[in-house]
This record gives C-alpha cells, structure tokens and sequence, in this order.
C-alpha cells in the first residue's frame, strides 16, 4: 500500500479531527473551517477536543474526549491534528492513519528565542537569579526543538497551509506534504467603498496577533507607533488579540484601544474601520489570515519580508514590505501611505486582486483534492 493508503467501511470514509484546545486562534479557525466544507460535501466528518475554552464561532459542539477515551478515534479511517503535540499524543495512542496539518513550523519560533531574536515578556528575565533561570530556559528551548523535529519525522500524512511549508517539510524529512491554501471569505472581507481615508485626520492602524507569541512580532508595530507618535502623527492604534494584553501595551499609552474574542464579521467591520494594517511577523510565521483578510478588505498594508508574505503573490508590488525587525521602516511606511495617495491606492488596488486568489473555494478544492487522493490510493 502506498503512504497514502486508508481503510474504508462501506463506500464511507470516516474522518475526525482533534484540537485538544479550542479557544480563539487562527489555527482553530481553519480546523473549523475544513471541518464544514468537509460536511459540506457530504463526508462524515467528527470534531472532538477535550476542552472548549471559547465556544468563539464554533457553529456545533464537538465530542468532548476523557484521557481514556481516546480508543474512539482509533475506529475512524483517517484523522487529523494540527499541533504538534495534539500529533505525539494521538501517535502514540495507536493512531496511525494520521494526518499532521502544518499550520506554521514552531521549531522556528523557539529558535528565535535561543538567538534572543524575540523575548516576550514571560521570558524576560530580571534580579539576581536571571541568568540561572535564562540557562534553564535555553535548555528547555532546546529540548523543545528536539521534541517537536521528532513529531515532524514520525511517518504520517503531512499537509500544509502554505506554499512555503510545503516545500520546507518535503525538503527537510524527505516526506510528501500536500497543500491545503488557507482562503477567506470575500463576501465578508471586502472593501468599504464609500469609506474616507484617514477620516479627520487622525490614522486609525490596525495589528493583530498576541504580544506572548514571539513570531508576532508585537513590539516592533509599538516601537513603531512610539516613533510616529514621537514626530506627532495622528494616529490611534488598535490592537486585536486572543489573549490579554501584554505589560507594555497596558501601561505605554500606545494602544488607543484593545479588542479580544472578535467574531468574523466584527473583524470585517474592524477592517473596514482601518486606515493602515500593519503585521511585523517573523519567519515563523505559517500563513497570516490577518494579512489576507486585510488586502481583501482593501486595507493598505505593512507586511514584513517573510516567507509567507513573500509567497501571496510574485512579486511585493501589493503592500509596503519592510525587513523583520524595522520599527523605523514600519514607521516611513505610515508616513508613505500618508503624504503619497497614488502609491496607497496602487497597494489598495493590487491587494484586492491578490486576495482573489485566496478564497475559501479554493481552499475547499485543495482539502477535497487531498482526501480523495487518500481515496484512490485506498
């Protein structure tokens, strides 16, 4: 049987998905997503978890599993998980018809912590035990790496929302990787037309993401607006999360507002709110539907120059890109999209076209192309 082979019951394939976690994410976001489509086509299709920590725009309740209960799963012809330890615990379990959907490859983000690229706050270390207790968390990084490198190699399904995964894992465990294109809803994410910008003034800028995830890059987008601030732009920051807000974004007087637990169509009213998006991601960035949802929401936007910004589209004519950690250049590209109407509209322009190719249909073609893949090679 090829690597690509399942069990059948009937002519039915029988397909679960398990996210031992499901709360406010964009990853939870797509599972859910795969998971509709999937009904949507008439596929008999499970969601189980073992904690609902934000029923969030969940539109049915999964199965709820007890640690012993993870037996169930063993009876469906193929199964999907995402993190990678959601992965190890299934594997291990005797789960071997088991698909890893890569949403980002979070070796990368621990790495960065190592080099002491990105330090969020929970790992700031201060006082007179601080370098013991940085010592101890290089070794728990490290081992962390080793661990997560050891569930990429064990030999299941791969599958990746972007391009640039894709190539990553075939070319580093020497495994098949299929993609499955995250995609957006354009009926939801679309451009207000009549919408004037920069409205009174004042330079509404949007960033998303949780200053405690390192990959984010949260503090260059505050380093940023602290600049602009500091040569008296008129700006208001807004910041979207699924988490509290960090130290700084309490105390600094730089967020004008903070808004966590947003539904869909709330962000696409948000956007369309936006003068300016901004996402100062590092490499371990696995895709961005912020990204996406703001070219498509005809958001002139500020993209960092990573793998998977660099990956929309051919060439970065869409967007103002900037190096990873450059508040300055974050900075100048504000005051671009304000001083040159004819380049924020060039960016508007071809950001909308470049959402186009991001839609949920294709996504949807991908997944179903995917799993009869699985079929034919039954």
């Amino acid at each position: 049987m090829s690597h690509f082979a399942v069990r059948y019951k009937g002519d039915s394939m029988r397909i679960a998905y398990f996210i031992r976690n499901i709360g406010i994410s964009g990853g939870v976001k797509v599972v859910l997503q795969h998971v509709k489509m999937l009904k949507e086509e008439g596929y008999d299709v499970t969601l189980f978890t073992q904690q609902v920590k934000d029923p969030w725009d969940l539109k049915e309740m999964p199965v709820i599993l007890l640690p012993d209960d993870f037996k169930v799963i063993s009876d469906f012809d193929i199964i999907v998980a995402s993190v990678y330890h959601d992965v190890k615990k299934l594997f291990t379990r005797g789960a071997r018809k088991l698909v890893h959907l890569c949403q980002g490859y979070e070796p990368i983000d621990y790495l960065s912590r190592i080099t002491r690229e990105s330090i969020t706050e929970r790992y700031q270390r201060s006082g007179i035990f601080s370098a013991i207790e940085s010592h101890l968390d290089l070794i728990k990084f490290k081992r962390r790496i080793r661990q997560i490198e050891a569930v990429y190699a064990l030999p299941t399904f791969k599958a990746a929302v972007s391009k640039h995964l894709v190539e990553f894992l075939e070319g580093k465990y020497g495994q098949r990787c299929a993609l499955i294109q995250n995609g957006i809803d354009l009926n939801t994410f679309r451009p207000d037309q009549q919408r004037e910008w920069g409205k009174n003034g004042k330079i509404r800028v949007l960033s998303v993401g949780s200053a405690d995830v390192g990959f984010k890059g949260i503090a260059d987008t505050l380093d940023a607006v602290k600049l602009l601030k500091e040569k008296g732009t008129d700006l208001e920051l807004i910041r979207v999360s699924p988490s509290l807000p960090s130290r700084r974004e309490k105390e600094s007087g730089l967020v004008h507002s903070y808004r966590t637990g947003l539904k869909e169509k709330e962000m696409a009213e948000l956007y369309r709110e936006t003068d300016v998006f901004i996402s100062s991601s590092l490499e371990g960035e696995g895709f961005g539907l912020p990204a996406i949802e703001a070219l498509a929401s005809g958001v002139p936007s500020i993209l960092t120059e990573v793998s998977t910004y660099k990956n929309f589209y051919n060439n970065q004519s869409f967007a103002h890109f900037v190096p990873t950690h450059s508040p300055e250049k974050i900075a100048a590209g504000v005051e671009k999209f304000i001083n040159d109407v004819h380049f924020r509209n060039q960016c508007v322009e071809k950001g909308l076209r470049v959402a186009t190719a991001f839609t949920l249909q294709k996504t949807k073609e991908d997944l179903i192309m995917f799993v009869e893949g699985l079929r034919k090679d039954a």
